[in-house]
């Protein structure tokens, strides 16, 4: 009898760490073990705070955009910051509104810089933080391979409009110069030219007297 209930003491125990072992597999992902989708945009919870469809996006060689969409399920406005823990200078600041939504990318609030170091493919390790918590995930750089993505990627600002309007006026001015000192001189040879009759005409009326 003795025996007996030390067996199924073991076999209890056994069962027990079995369950125990079988329930942390099933329910916590492996991130090892699931493939990583570049496609796949990023979300999270941070309190009230639902942040969903996070990704960067940019053609590889321009400017680089945040894409999200912030949801406020809570009763306050929240201040929730979207920053890269990294040197891209990529970061937002928002308020969104109780039980609102806003959107970040085209539409909605605008998060840019000039360019990127990391290239479609790649993560990008952010942090989102609101009401003094906050948390870290890999954000994924997208292109627009995927044609759905492909709105979201920004394009540089072209800069070749200023140079036109400056060529063409300089001929004008230089036409204007010569034409005062023509009509300057006639009009001094010409009053020259009148003085001396005058006094001739005197002179013979007084001889004749």
């Amino acid at each position: 009898m003795h025996l007996t209930r030390r067996a199924l003491a073991v076999s209890a125990m056994a069962l027990s760490a079995l369950a125990t072992a079988s329930g942390c597999t099933a329910t916590n992902a492996q991130q090892t073990a699931e493939p990583y989708s570049p496609g796949a945009a990023a979300a999270t919870t941070v309190g009230a705070v639902h942040v969903a469809g996070l990704f960067v996006a940019t053609d590889g060689d321009g400017p680089a955009a945040l894409v999200a969409r912030i949801v406020n399920s809570g009763d306050d406005a929240a201040s929730v910051e979207i920053s890269d823990e990294g040197d891209s200078g990529l970061r937002g600041s928002f308020t969104v509104e109780p039980s609102a939504t806003l959107d970040v990318g085209p539409g909605g609030e605008q998060v840019r810089v000039p360019d990127l170091a990391a290239t479609p493919g790649q993560v990008l390790q952010m942090s989102i933080s609101t009401g003094g918590s906050s948390t870290t995930l890999a954000v994924p750089v997208l292109d627009g391979t995927l044609e759905q993505y492909a709105p979201y990627v920004p394009t540089a600002t072209p800069t070749s409009s200023p140079t036109a309007s400056v060529t063409s006026s300089p001929t004008a001015t230089g036409t204007r110069t010569g034409s005062p000192t023509a009509s300057g001189s006639p009009s001094a040879s010409s009053s020259a030219s009148r003085t001396p009759s005058p006094g001739a005409s005197t002179t013979d009326a007084e001889g004749e007297g």
